[in-house]
């Protein structure tokens, strides 16, 4: 059951509702104990086990595509990383009038000879962190970090780590504990209680601060769940959820919503995946007051053609067993430019799924997403989804987006030639 939230422009939002609290009935999770996130990354740090008896059942499942909009590539603050200064997009001139600016920002992978690896919308006056981590020892290999924040009210938007896991009967004399890396899955029984899952492998570290804090809802979202099963590909069956926590900070009422959805395929072996995963908090009422700025911002995040075609090339030599080489910073610089005639095909092969896609997407993301209207982009040839409130819409040939009140026209802002958009149906 999917609850949409009105949102858009704050003040013009006096409808906007807090979502009502109920507790999903959910299944008994079948994997005990704490610090599940924990037992995963120090597993990172060690070598996988090979498990070479076992690939051919391992392997007969397919994988989530992990390079779509939004899908996929794990996505974390990486203890010991040091993150980039935030960008900041400036306010728009006040002169202007009642409106909203969008500004693109957008993260390089320096592993991946400097390409620019994920794009994101901006609010003006709002700040925006990313980050890439490779990581050859996982079958999830990257770990991308973005995070977009604004200092006004607070609200906080962050993608949470993802992870694929496999679970069997272990046989006499198997070693790999609870947690462990095996064939570059997390070795985990599988945990089909949403809460339990979030407490469990979160909790521990990322959601730390939610520990103590009361779950007021948890709402089934069978789209995203459906879309899951479609990128998936193979016969699986799954489930997606947004959770409403809320809690103290400072003395002050806040809550924070987390998103996500699990997919189980097989059964000896079973394999299972955590994806679709981001959180958003802020001051309670913020919110859903914000809903459509929120959606706009988390439906805008992608990753780059060139970026992806370099992961889809590393996921290749990682089904090769190249782990070593691309655990050794300088040859995996010297892999990707050895297979750069690959990653340039790999790159085409992506523009054109996104091409075929993107209706798709966007139908996903207007049953699932609070607050938004998708729009065709006529400079970018492409779909966007904007918040509702506003009366026109426009783009300009550097990607920024802007929703003004009627009669205003951004051409006398005189920083570049804007296009007005045309909803989509």
């Amino acid at each position: 059951m999917l609850l949409s939230v009105p949102g858009g422009r704050a003040p013009k939002s006096p409808r906007a509702t807090v979502i009502s609290g109920f507790l999903l009935a959910c299944l008994v999770a079948s994997c005990g104990g704490d610090g599940l996130a924990d037992a995963v990354r120090a597993a990172s740090a060690t070598a996988s086990t090979d498990g070479s008896e076992r690939s051919a059942e391992t392997t007969a499942a397919g994988d989530p595509d992990p390079t779509s909009p939004g899908v996929g590539v794990p996505i974390t603050e990486v203890p010991g990383v040091e993150l980039p200064a935030p960008a900041t997009v400036p306010p728009v001139d006040p002169a202007a009038g009642d409106l909203i600016r969008f500004t693109p920002v957008s993260f390089i992978d320096p592993a991946s000879g400097g390409v620019t690896a994920i794009s994101v919308l901006v609010p003006d006056g709002w700040q925006a962190s990313g980050s890439v981590q490779w990581l050859p020892e996982w079958s999830r290999l990257a770990f991308l970090q973005t995070r977009v924040y604004d200092p006004a009210t607070g609200i906080t938007l962050d993608y949470l780590p993802i992870q694929d896991f496999i679970s069997f009967t272990p046989p006499a004399g198997f070693e790999v504990p609870i947690g462990g890396n095996y064939q570059g899955k997390a070795f985990v029984p599988p945990i089909t209680d949403p809460v339990e899952f979030v407490r469990q492998f979160w909790m521990s570290s990322d959601l730390s601060h939610l520990a103590d804090a009361t779950l007021v809802s948890v709402i089934e979202v069978p789209e995203i769940a459906a879309d899951f099963v479609t990128r998936f590909g193979a016969p699986a069956e799954a489930h997606a959820y947004r959770m409403r926590y809320e809690y103290l900070s400072n003395g002050q009422p806040w809550e924070q919503d987390v998103s996500f959805a699990l997919l189980y395929a097989g059964s000896e072996p079973m394999l299972w995946y955590v994806n679709y995963a981001y959180t958003v908090g802020g001051p309670k009422g913020e919110l859903d007051r914000n809903a459509g700025t929120i959606s706009a911002i988390y439906a805008s995040r992608i990753t780059t053609p060139e970026w992806e075609a370099n992961y889809r090339l590393v996921q290749d030599l990682f089904r090769q067993g190249i782990r070593t080489q691309m655990a050794d910073t300088v040859r995996f610089g010297e892999l990707l430019a050895q297979y750069r005639a690959e990653s340039a095909a790999l790159q085409q092969q992506v523009v054109d799924e996104r091409w075929a896609s993107q209706d798709r997407q966007a139908e996903v993301f207007r049953d699932t997403l609070g607050g938004v209207q998708t729009y065709g982009d006529p400079v970018n040839g492409t779909l966007v989804q904007l918040p509702l409130g506003w009366s026109t819409y426009w783009v300009n040939e550097q990607g920024e987006y802007l929703a003004t009140d009627q009669g205003f026209d951004p051409n006398t802002l005189n920083d570049g030639t804007w296009q007005q958009l045309d909803p989509v149906a």
